[in-house]
């Protein structure tokens, strides 16, 4: 059963860098390029923009000029990212990508790669069904460390 999702929420409890790509059959969806549409509860700055988590860019590069998201609540939660995409998606994977300990030069992030400073810890991952939100399963995470959360799920 293929059912109608237009949009998926990323809803934080303590911010960093990410980025999230979400896969429809072996295809970034959630790609600006592929007409996804990033929005965000707030933006601390352009230099801090919802537009870069959606950019293809895995590592975090330019974390600071635009590279990244981060909201404009410090310790305020919880914040949110929410990315629309350009029509309906069957979707089965989505991908976290957290700042990384050295976000000056990031590396290529590895399914096992930690970090201890700057990623987010908290958070979940929601879709919208029509009529409200809901949790993708699997999707509520918390004391996070890893820089790379992969979440695979039957078809939505």
């Amino acid at each position: 059963m293929s059912l109608r999702r237009a949009y998926y929420l990323f809803t934080c409890l303590f911010l960093g860098w990410f980025t999230l790509p979400v896969w429809a059959i072996g295809q970034n969806v959630a790609l600006r390029e592929n007409g996804g549409l990033a929005s965000a509860s707030s933006t601390y700055s352009a230099a801090f923009s919802s537009k870069a988590v959606n950019d293809g860019d895995r590592r975090g590069m330019n974390w600071g000029a635009g590279g990244g998201w981060n909201d404009a609540t410090n310790n305020v939660y919880p914040d949110w990212l929410q990315i629309s995409f350009n029509g309906v998606k069957a979707i089965n994977e989505i991908d976290v990508f957290t700042v990384q300990d050295n976000y000056t030069s990031p590396a290529e992030p590895t399914p096992s790669m930690t970090f201890s400073r700057y990623g987010i810890r908290d958070f979940e991952i929601q879709y919208w069904t029509g009529t409200t939100w809901s949790r993708i399963a699997g999707g509520s995470v918390s004391n996070n460390n890893l820089v790379w959360r992969k979440f695979t799920f039957p078809t939505l």
